[in-house]
């Protein structure tokens, strides 16, 4: 994800307003389980935008909301293996991974899925797709919990899955991969008692270490890059080695630092060139946590083990897990919760919507104006750089240049969001 800036908007404000005024109060951000309770275990969600999300998991259930979570929506896969991780490379195409050479693909958001997986008692953990055509697949023996065996697999596709190049040779399970682009990529190998971190310059041809643990007890678990320069993984270990933890490289991962102690870490999810979250179980304990590495802020996790988080922004995401006796799904939301402060109350107008050129911002009078900050993002989470017109002590955003769509505002009073809005541009 890209980081998300705030632009503050300083305005003056006069108490009378030119439309009927809508009133909201406000609300703090945090994260919270949903009242649906999924059928099977979870362990894989991507967000698509705001509105749409699909998660996976165990007897090859799929479900899919278009609500941002209110509603789901259980979606045939036409397979009874478990699905661990579910990725979309744009707004429409999608893949899942799974049990036994599963491999999913959608081209309608997820509405409608496919199989185009191979034949094998191998599962796959993990995937990277550069675009919509190329990407690779890993996997082995173990599971999703445990990603750990003597027997390993890596698939590469450049046709969008219609062909496979298959590699069974690996003799240690491949429990994560991560390409850069068509030609630099790495992979995270785990065998008793030998863990390796590799790097590949030519398209998954051939692979070099760069990084190795002899321990028994560590296994690594997840690798992520920003860039070809900045990069994380993850050593998984019982409590108290000090080979558990993230570490991180600025030297195309060359050298490694950790930065973040803690044992039995089993998954990792980067949203942007400061922050992640990451979770961890064990028979120690179990939890998550976010982490800014750019200005030293942690954040709270959902309270237990997650096996996956997805991201629009830190203000919006999901997270799956699965109950206490692994009977069924959890889902957990990050955005608006609702313990309102009844003594903010805070009065918004915006006008019109649908909007053809621009739309018109009103404030009352009691919000503080040197705490305002409006962000608008299209479809795709790209941030909109827009210059607000103040007239008439009203704000007003030219989106003129931009395409029809849909857009999301959110305005944010001393970093409360007090109000987010679905834009319709036609």
């Amino acid at each position: 994800m890209r980081p998300k800036e705030f632009i503050t908007i300083i305005v003056m404000l006069l108490m009378s307003f030119a439309f009927p005024v809508k009133q909201i109060n406000s609300q703090e951000i945090g994260w919270h389980q949903l009242n649906f309770v999924p059928s099977y275990p979870l362990y894989g969600v991507y967000c698509i935008n705001y509105d749409t999300v699909v998660a996976v998991g165990a007897n090859g259930y799929i479900i899919r909301t278009t609500d941002s979570g209110e509603h789901w929506d259980s979606i045939p896969s036409n397979t009874t293996n478990s699905l661990y991780r579910v990725h979309f490379v744009n707004q429409t195409t999608g893949y899942v991974v799974g049990e036994k050479g599963t491999i999913l693909k959608t081209y309608d958001m997820g509405l409608t899925w496919e199989n185009i997986g191979i034949s094998t008692n191998l599962n796959l953990f993990s995937l990277s797709f550069i675009n919509k055509d190329t990407g690779w697949v890993v996997g082995g023996e173990g599971n999703l919990f445990y990603t750990r065996g003597n027997k390993g697999i890596l698939l590469k596709t450049t046709n969008g899955g219609i062909n496979w190049i298959v590699d069974s040779t690996y003799d240690k399970t491949i429990a994560s991969v991560f390409f850069i682009d068509n030609d630099t990529g790495f992979i995270c190998t785990n065998n008793f008692p030998l863990s390796i971190l590799r790097k590949t310059t030519n398209s998954g041809s051939s692979f070099y270490t760069i990084r190795y643990d002899s321990l028994s007890v560590s296994y690594y678990t997840g690798v992520h890059f920003i860039d070809a320069r900045i990069g994380y993984f993850v050593s998984s270990a019982t409590p108290s080695h000090d080979k558990d933890g993230i570490y991180k490289t600025t030297d195309f991962g060359n050298t490694w630092n950790k930065i973040v102690t803690q044992w039995s870490i089993k998954s990792l999810k980067v949203i942007d060139s400061c922050s992640f979250y990451y979770s961890w179980s064990d028979m120690g304990g179990e939890g998550s946590m976010g982490i800014n590495t750019c200005t030293s802020d942690s954040f709270i996790g959902p309270g237990k083990f997650i096996y996956d988080f997805s991201f629009i922004n830190l203000d919006s995401s999901f997270a799956v897990s699965i109950s206490l006796y692994g009977n069924y799904g959890v889902i957990f939301k990050r955005g608006l919760l609702s313990n309102i402060n009844e003594e903010k109350k805070q009065k918004i107008e915006i006008f019109p919507n649908p909007f053809k050129d621009k739309i018109i911002i009103t404030l009352s009078s009691d919000i503080d104006i040197s705490e305002i900050n409006l962000m608008v993002y299209n479809s795709i989470d790209q941030k909109i750089i827009y210059n607000p017109n103040l007239k008439n002590n009203q704000i007003i955003i030219d989106l003129a240049n931009e395409p029809n769509g849909l857009y999301y505002l959110i305005i944010r009073d001393n970093n409360k969001i007090i109000r987010t809005e679905k834009l319709i541009k036609l």
